[in-house]
């Protein structure tokens, strides 16, 4: 399986609107809004954190994911992982 090397504010939006539920123009362009100005609970980020992981093979350790409030940390954090396993 080919694994890709990049996660983008596309395929964030992807995970928001196709398994969280969240309409497209909810979410927006603006990858440093938080998941809770989304209106996101603690279920719905369990969400996004399994589709990442399911997704590009990684396991995202709960001390990491408190530390992720916005897209924008969520983008960098799994870019971060796909660069230390290429």
């Amino acid at each position: 399986m080919a694994t890709q090397q990049t996660f983008s504010m596309e395929d964030m939006k992807d995970i928001l609107v196709n398994r969280v539920g969240l309409p497209a123009d909810a979410v927006g362009e603006d990858p440093g809004k938080s998941f809770e100005d989304l209106g996101l609970d603690s279920l719905a980020f369990v969400e996004i954190q399994l589709a990442v992981q399911q997704q590009y093979g990684f396991t995202i350790a709960d001390e990491d994911a408190q530390q992720i409030h916005t897209m924008q940390d969520a983008i960098d954090y799994t870019n971060s992982r796909l660069q230390e396993s290429a």
